[in-house]
């Protein structure tokens, strides 16, 4: 351990060596401050799209965190219902077409077995 750390220190007496690490250094912490940067404005963007969502559906703008997360609370609820009702009216229409499809084959083959067997209406 102790060759370890003699080489670590020869490395940062040495000038060179010592301008690139702290070259090295700047350029890490440049990179984490740009993350977090790039953090703040997706968090910012999500609250303005989330006001935004609040004044166009006619809703109150909360004045405390914690209404505001009760409000978000009560949206992902509504969310959800809402939701649940696409689903629902989705596969119930999903049902009826293929209902209606399956009834128009079926009389297309009845009619090609008709033709095919001579008899006529």
């Amino acid at each position: 351990m102790d060759g370890w750390i003699e080489t670590f220190t020869n490395l940062l007496q040495n000038p060179f060596f010592l301008i690139l690490a702290v070259i090295f250094a700047v350029l890490i912490v440049f990179g984490v401050i740009k993350k977090l940067f790039k953090l703040a404005m997706i968090i910012l963007a999500a609250f303005v799209i989330y006001i935004a969502y609040l004044l166009w559906t006619g809703q109150d703008i909360p004045k405390s965190f914690d209404g505001i997360k009760d409000s978000v609370k009560e949206t992902i609820s509504r969310s959800k219902d809402n939701a649940e009702e696409t689903k629902e009216n989705i596969k119930d229409a999903a049902k009826k077409k293929a209902g209606e499809v399956a009834k128009d084959e079926f009389n297309e083959i009845i009619e090609d077995v008709k033709e095919k067997v001579g008899l006529d209406n």
